[in-house]
C-alpha cells in the first residue's frame, strides 16, 4: 500500500526560477566587481530587503532560451513570460522586474520601491 502523501505550510509568498545552465555559462557577471552569480546577489539583496523567507529562489535545468552573456529567469505566478537578464543587471532591478519589488536603503525609510521611483 502507497504511502500517505503529506503536505506542508510555507512562508513563501514567491517562487522565481533561474536558469542554471545559463548561470554556470555566465561564471559570475554580477555584483559590485562582476564576480558573483546572479542568484547569489539576488539572495543577499532579498537578505536586506527582509523579504528572503517570503522568496524562494530556485535554480533549474535549462529553460530552452539560450541568450548570450544572460541569464533567464522566470517568475513562477507568471510562467508565461521569462526574463532575459543581461551580465551586469543589479540584483533589485532583476527582482522588480521579476514582480518582487525591493526596499531600497533611504527609500525603504520613505515606503519607496524601485517601482514607485520609476513612475
Amino acid at each position: 500500500m502507497a504511502e500517505r502523501m503529506k503536505s506542508y505550510r510555507t512562508n513563501w509568498t514567491n517562487i522565481l526560477l533561474l536558469c542554471g545552465k545559463c548561470a554556470r555559462k555566465m561564471d559570475g557577471g554580477y555584483g559590485e566587481d562582476g564576480g558573483d552569480t546572479l542568484r547569489s546577489v539576488m539572495k543577499t539583496a532579498l537578505k536586506e530587503a527582509g523579504l528572503k523567507r517570503q522568496t524562494r529562489l530556485i535554480e533549474t535545468k535549462c529553460m530552452g532560451l539560450c541568450p548570450k552573456n544572460a541569464v533567464i529567469a522566470v517568475n513562477a505566478s507568471h510562467p508565461g513570460r521569462m526574463l532575459v537578464i543581461p551580465k551586469g543587471t543589479e540584483a533589485n532591478v532583476v527582482l522588480a522586474r521579476l514582480g518582487q519589488p525591493v526596499f531600497l536603503g533611504e527609500d525603504a525609510r520613505a515606503g519607496l520601491t524601485l517601482e514607485d521611483k520609476a513612475a
